[in-house]
């Protein structure tokens, strides 16, 4: 719930991050000291279930610092559970959600602010994979597959949308008591993003720089079989199939129309050549033209036929997928606008009467 002195909240989830943190909310808090004297703020730090004492860290700084606030999960429930407990907890009336090491620097924070001040957007992304942005200190292989990956991603969106997978984004009040999400896993921010568009909200995409700043990051480990198992390829291959499925959900055209189309081509091109084969047959006065015309062609009919029942099956399928998808988006608005009255009313029916 808003509360009225807080302007800005700055959200970190994070998770064993006990030798960084610390460094990082001083940074952030100093910053903005500096450069937004007149924001009110506030920074989140949502532990994940950490162990190496990054918890105890925060909440002796936060006795101290009333800026500071954290929320901590018993055990890690992940990176989407973070951003969901960012902003079930956030007061401000705008939301930034920022990486635990900064590879995203603080610098970005009045980029991503503005347009939700100034009522241009609901939700800002910070983008590095749009045409000014920037990607310095990442491994090539791993950008490279990023890159790609949120080329293919974006297709789901009606949105111009560059880059769909960072958690670097920026949120207004109306947004964080609207949005009903359940995914705990980075899959949140594509949930987060085609449930926003369902409800009508204003997605606006912020050229920024993602720097890692840890040159060791990403490097292969000296285990055993590090090689393969540090392999970007290997470590994302869940990711990849939970992004392909959300491909498929969102824009069930992007897995079956392709299928139909080709399905389509081949029977049409079976049965003009089975057609012209019983023409000339017929031209040159050949007795049973039919008969033969289908005992020379048995293969050319038989991958016709199949094609063209499979392309009606996954034409099928698709339609089916496409009302599923409808009906889903329709209750889901309908749900949502319920919760939200709902959630408004408990509010009011807990409100402290003034003295």
């Amino acid at each position: 719930m808003a509360d009225k002195n807080v302007t800005l909240t700055l959200a970190i989830p994070a998770l064993n991050e006990a030798s960084i943190i610390m460094g990082n909310v001083n940074e952030l808090k100093n910053w903005m000291s500096e450069n937004l004297p007149d924001t009110s703020f506030e920074v989140l730090v949502i532990d994940d279930g950490s162990t190496d004492g990054m918890g105890e860290l925060l909440e002796e700084e936060a006795a101290k610092d009333k800026r500071l606030r954290v929320v901590h999960h018993a055990t890690n429930l992940g990176r989407g559970r973070g951003v969901r407990t960012a902003m079930e907890n956030s007061r401000g009336d705008f939301l930034i959600v920022l990486d635990a090491d900064l590879s995203y620097g603080p610098d970005h924070i009045p980029a991503l602010l503005e347009p939700l001040q100034n009522n241009k957007a609901d939700i800002t992304l910070a983008s590095p994979y749009h045409k000014d942005g920037e990607v310095q200190n990442v491994p090539s292989t791993r950008a490279a597959i990023s890159r790609w990956g949120n080329r293919v991603l974006a297709n789901s969106f009606r949105s111009d949308i560059s880059t769909a997978t960072c958690i670097v984004r920026g949120y207004n009040r109306d947004v964080i008591d609207h949005l009903e999400l359940v995914n705990e896993g980075k899959d949140l921010h594509l949930e987060l993003l085609y449930k926003a568009e369902v409800l009508g909200f204003r997605i606006k995409e912020v050229p920024a720089k993602l720097i890692w700043r840890d040159r060791n990051r990403g490097k292969p480990s000296r285990r055993r079989g590090g090689w393969l198992l540090d392999n970007p390829f290997v470590k994302m291959r869940h990711v990849f199939v939970s992004h392909f499925l959300f491909n498929f959900i969102a824009k069930p055209k992007f897995l079956f129309l392709g299928p139909v189309l080709l399905g389509f081509i081949l029977s049409l091109y079976g049965t003009a050549s089975l057609v012209w084969s019983f023409v000339g047959r017929v031209a040159t006065g050949q007795e049973t033209p039919l008969r033969q015309t289908l005992i020379d062609g048995q293969l050319t009919l038989t991958i016709t036929v199949i094609a063209f029942i499979l392309s009606v099956f996954f034409l099928f399928i698709f339609f089916v997928a496409s009302q599923a998808k409808r009906y889903f988006e329709e209750q889901y608005i309908l749900a949502t606008r319920s919760h939200y009255v709902l959630k408004k009313t408990y509010a009011k029916l807990n409100e402290k009467p003034e003295e």
